[in-house]
């Protein structure tokens, strides 16, 4: 009784938690407005190839994607496919920049650089949208950081943004509309909280901070739906229908089973970390804060959000019975009038019927 009446204060205070929230993504954003993600330093020594489009042509997404497609070829046939990652590309002011590791092969790095200023020079006397481009490739050696570039941020920012579209629907064909909005927004939530925390408390990132945000919107959203399950079950119940909305939707949120989950990821998580390399680590520990707050997403942010979306449609489906009563009594009186009527009909014809007889028998 203690812990469900500790669960119905909780899921009750729908402002409280979607002020806190507010307020440490509010912070998250100025963070990595004024200073960014924190990079990190260990991907250093590396190697880079580095394609640059003259500044006074024009930089188009149709010639960037153009350059990408033969860079990308050009280096599969040196045998440096997928050994490569992007740091900028040409919307960061023309430049095209490949970062490799500091122990791969020079002689394939050169073969890649000289094969790949040969086709751009072809495609750039050749009929195309690279047509009168200039174009200078060069390779080198540096410690590099690893930087975010605000491209990969904008694309992983639409990849997520479709995988919220398919949670939205998924959730609101399978179970109800309102709980449709509630995964969508709790997931939300839960991956801003995640990147906001990792800018706070400055974590080292690389492009992985992407794989992160997506972990924590997959994490809140599966956590969201064992609970979901059990309140489409419970609801359909006659003691819980006679339940009040916070006491029907804190017994239906799945505590113990989202904290086994997280309690799993954790466990997971550390045992990468513990046998990974560095990068590979920072990736874990941010996904540890992906597994924190996706959790308080999934069993304190949605189901608080959730119950006032329920106590207006509990309102609305009481309406409907009321006038579904009202209605049913209505027809029920009309039926039994006119059942009085026919009744009443129905003797009147009965004592004609007798008086007619009666004077027959006399004139006989």
């Amino acid at each position: 009784m203690t812990t469900m009446s500790k669960m119905n204060k909780t899921v009750g205070k729908f402002k409280l938690w979607a002020i806190l929230s507010a307020l440490v993504i509010a912070a998250g954003i100025v963070i990595l407005a004024v200073f960014g993600f924190n990079p990190d330093t260990t991907v250093s020594d590396v190697k880079t190839l580095s394609v640059e489009l003259e500044s006074y042509v024009e930089i188009s997404d149709a010639r960037v994607e153009s350059v990408k497609e033969i860079c990308e070829s050009e280096f599969e046939k040196a045998g440096l496919k997928d050994a490569y990652t992007v740091k900028a590309d040409m919307s960061n002011g023309g430049e095209l920049l490949y970062v490799f590791d500091k122990n791969t092969d020079d002689a394939k790095l050169n073969e890649a650089k000289t094969a790949i200023g040969v086709a751009l020079n072809a495609a750039s006397e050749a009929e195309g949208n690279l047509n009168g481009a200039f174009f200078y490739v060069t390779t080198g050696s540096e410690n590099a950081i690893a930087v975010v570039p605000s491209g990969y941020i904008w694309r992983g920012a639409l990849a997520g943004a479709v995988i919220l579209l398919v949670i939205f629907v998924y959730v609101s064909v399978r179970y109800k509309l309102n709980m449709g909005i509630a995964g969508a927004v709790s997931s939300l939530v839960g991956t801003l909280l995640t990147l906001a925390v990792v800018a706070l408390v400055r974590i080292p990132v690389t492009t992985s901070v992407a794989y992160v945000g997506a972990f924590a919107l997959l994490f809140t959203a599966l956590t969201s739906m064992l609970s979901f399950n059990k309140m489409r079950e419970n609801f359909k119940t006659d003691e819980y229908k006679a339940m009040s909305a916070e006491e029907a939707v804190s017994s239906s949120v799945q505590t113990k089973s989202v904290l086994f989950f997280a309690l799993l990821s954790i466990i997971a998580l550390v045992l990468v970390g513990a046998i990974a390399v560095t990068s590979v680590r920072w990736f874990a520990v941010a996904a540890l804060v992906a597994v924190v707050m996706g959790t308080f997403s999934s069993l304190i942010f949605m189901p608080a959000m959730y119950l006032p979306m329920k106590k207006i449609s509990d309102k609305r489906a009481a309406e409907r019975a009321r006038y579904d009563y009202k209605k049913g009594a209505k027809s029920v009186k009309a039926a039994a009038k006119a059942d009085t009527k026919t009744d009443a009909k129905a003797e009147t014809q009965s004592a004609a019927d007798a008086e007619k007889n009666s004077a027959d028998k006399s004139a006989e």
